[in-house]
């Protein structure tokens, strides 16, 4: 079973990087969503103690969050993903984050088109709370989606 992202003509599905190559900070499970079920995409930059990383939230129909480690990055899946959702490349899209936005106070929707670069979360006392934490639970994803950017 390889690790990463796979694109198939009806589902995307995620399986997980081992912890131990991972780390527990960056591990996430494994998951299937039936592609019509996904509903937003959008990415999270944080630190790992002193390390930047970026996680892909898939939001589905539920607004179940399921996450995708920063390691599918420059991976064939990756690049298949990019392709069907017609994103622009994950890896620009991180690089225009500055280190200190690594904090856990900024996620941006980049799928939908018409929603991109919106708010995913709204800025609220919630993601107050989860900036002061992000460095010790960098997958903590507390707070409100932004129902006016989320629909």
């Amino acid at each position: 079973m390889t690790s990463g992202i796979e694109i198939t003509d009806t589902e995307l599905k995620f399986t997980e990087f081992p912890s131990k190559e991972t780390g527990i900070a960056k591990y996430c499970k494994s998951f299937r969503l039936k592609l019509n079920e996904i509903k937003l995409i959008g990415i999270s930059p944080r630190l790992v103690l002193d390390d930047e990383c970026i996680f892909i939230l898939v939001i589905n129909k539920s607004e179940i969050i399921h996450l995708i480690s920063g390691h599918v990055m420059g991976t064939k899946g990756l690049e298949n993903f990019e392709k069907y959702f017609g994103l622009a490349s994950i890896q620009e899209e991180w690089n225009k984050f500055e280190y200190d936005d690594h904090y856990g106070k900024i996620d941006k929707i980049i799928y939908p088109k018409d929603s991109y670069w919106n708010d995913l979360f709204e800025k609220d006392w919630k993601l107050k709370i989860r900036s002061l934490y992000s460095w010790i639970k960098p997958k903590s994803f507390y707070g409100n989606l932004n129902k006016k950017n989320v629909g």
